[in-house]
């Protein structure tokens, strides 16, 4: 299963596959691209833009990557905690993630078994496209598909809050 859209702002494909989905989505802003990059791979901005975190942690940090502990609350009784490694890559203008652990404390819920991503910053004549991809796999589970609307739904609308809150930061 595809869906996508070409709305005036932004262009967004997710893409499902049983326990597979990805989402790839863009869009363009008149700002500079090493504003872009610092403000998306600084650790304070995170929590900032991280829709629905509860808390965000810093756990540990190298040269050019972290780790981040992340706390997500659902429904007031769903709750997610997941580790991240954000690793910046300034040649590419890019900065990847990879989810190191994750847990749900409702055994009901699907299990994510692996999540990898991005955020790219692409040069555009006087402004730059920011695009943000993420895939994951699930472990098979009777909510699967439920969990998997509710993802592409949030990803629809951190999409449209991210490029507010870029607008805003690097205007």
């Amino acid at each position: 299963m595809v869906s996508g859209s070409q709305e005036k702002e932004f262009d967004y494909e997710f893409t499902q596959e049983d326990t597979y989905y990805s989402f790839r989505g863009s869009f363009i802003v008149k700002a500079e691209s090493d504003c872009l990059i610092n403000l998306i791979y600084n650790f304070k901005s995170i929590s900032e833009y991280a829709l629905g975190a509860q808390s965000v942690e810093l756990i540990q940090q190298g040269d050019n990557w972290y780790d981040v502990y992340y706390t997500y609350r659902k429904l007031f009784v769903l709750e997610n905690k997941s580790t991240w490694r954000r690793t910046l890559k300034q040649d590419e203008q890019k900065i990847v993630f990879e989810m190191l652990s994750s847990k749900n404390n409702l055994k009901i819920m699907p299990e994510v078994i692996s999540s990898t991503g991005y955020y790219q910053i692409i040069k555009e004549k006087d402004r730059c496209r920011v695009e943000y991809f993420q895939e994951c796999l699930l472990k098979p589970g009777f909510f699967k598909s439920a969990y998997i609307n509710e993802a592409k739904q949030e990803a629809i609308k951190f999409l449209h809050e991210f490029k507010k809150y870029i607008e805003r930061k690097c205007d």
